[in-house]
């Protein structure tokens, strides 16, 4: 996998609370379109004294124990987190620095040789498990016939498409697990700005859906396809197409829709997402902000609301056409 330049950067943010971290949060994502985001470690013996006689001496610790000391160290512990910039224009991450230089944080941007991108990210990923029948694992822990294990989604992290790190995609893979057993064989699913594909290679793996990804940005479908490629057997690669957004013609109907983008692109594009689902069909909305919920809920009222899960500062919509 190549990028677009010999270098990245990372600016480095010494938080003092979370509504700081939530606000330079939504800054990075929304103005800037932060490549990479690296949340605070917290050292282990701060974790142990959180916990207490609950402390784990190994294996993976549960989400709900995770989510525990996250709310009770929320304003107690200072937070350090990373922000990666790699594509295009990598002064990006000055101008981001230079934007937030006001909210009384401490911030340093430093470079990194391409030659160490590799290890630089294989540390600050681990597989994620969204429920114990499906996990999304980076590619470099695969296993021998790991292309026959339907319980994992593999991925190559890094390049900003969507990694299952982020709780958009963690949300809209839960709504999926959820409804897995609404499909049938063959049935079509659209991956709406589709990034690393990671959705609806989801639906491949435990639904034998076919699908069309799409996305504005030709180098994403680049990503889905290395992804698509690594995931699957050539048998299972027939009948899956990637789509640059601008050539994509509502041809079909489709019993399953992702939309993972952000909430001013879900208002622009709800025809054509309404108009691609069938009958009977759900649709998944997601990058959206907790506040946001109530207003995309009322842009969709042509259809019923099933459910709506949140994480973090995001929520995600299940919906479905009666």
């Amino acid at each position: 996998m190549s990028v677009k330049t010999e270098i990245f950067k990372i600016v480095t943010i010494e938080f003092q609370s979370s509504s700081q971290c939530e606000e330079v949060n939504k800054i990075a994502l929304n103005e800037f379109e932060v490549d990479g985001i690296e949340e605070f470690s917290m050292e282990e013996e701060r974790v142990d004294e959180i916990l207490g006689e609950r402390a784990y001496s190994g294996g993976d610790v549960p989400e709900s124990v995770i989510d525990e000391v996250v709310d009770i160290s929320d304003d107690q512990d200072v937070k350090n987190f990373n922000y990666f910039f790699f594509q295009g224009d990598i002064n990006r991450a000055h101008e981001f620095a230079k934007a937030i230089e006001g909210m009384d944080l401490t911030i340093e941007v430093k470079d990194e040789e391409y030659s160490d991108w590799n290890e630089v990210w294989k540390k600050h990923y681990a597989p994620i498990e969204v429920t114990p029948e499906l996990s999304v694992i980076p590619e470099w822990f695969k296993e021998e016939d790991y292309k026959e294990n339907n319980n994992n989604i593999y991925i190559i992290p890094g390049m900003g498409f969507g990694t299952g790190e982020h709780e958009t995609t963690y949300l809209c893979l839960k709504h999926f697990m959820a409804v897995k057993d609404s499909f049938k064989e063959k049935d079509l699913c659209l991956d709406f700005g589709c990034g690393s594909g990671i959705l609806g290679i989801g639906a491949i793996k435990k639904s034998d859906m076919l699908v069309d990804f799409v996305d504005i940005d030709p180098a994403a479908l680049d990503n889905c396809h290395e992804n698509l490629k690594l995931n699957l057997n050539e048998d299972r690669l027939n009948g899956h197409r990637l789509i640059a957004r601008k050539r994509f013609n509502l041809d079909d109907k489709y019993k399953l829709v992702f939309a993972n983008i952000l909430m001013h692109v879900l208002v622009s594009e709800k025809e054509v997402l309404l108009d691609s689902l069938a009958d009977d069909g759900y649709i998944i909305l997601s990058g959206i902000l907790n506040e946001q919920v109530d207003a995309v809920i009322e842009e969709y009222k042509s259809l019923k609301k099933i459910d709506v899960l949140s994480k973090g500062d995001w929520s995600a919509i299940l919906l479905k056409k009666e």
